[in-house]
């Protein structure tokens, strides 16, 4: 069982994110830090997190979502 979530925390996210998106101010750092402390205040429920889905790129969800290419050592 998953401890209890921080609400008043995701409302004041929510707030935040809702604010960045109306100022225009929405960009990839901003949504994936709203995103990082909405996971931490849901004390790990993604679900949770759902919320800030429409303030998204579609590009920021797939770069989440893609697994990390192995790195190369490149050859000179």
């Amino acid at each position: 069982m998953l401890p209890e979530p921080d609400w008043d925390e995701i409302y004041a996210i929510a707030k935040r994110a809702e604010q960045l998106h109306r100022a225009g101010q929405m960009d990839r750092e901003a949504w994936t830090g709203l995103l990082d402390e909405a996971y931490a205040a849901s004390k790990g429920n993604s679900d949770l997190t759902d919320f800030l889905a429409p303030y998204a790129r579609s590009e920021w969800v797939r770069d989440l979502l893609r697994p990390e290419a192995p790195r190369r050592k490149s050859v000179a």
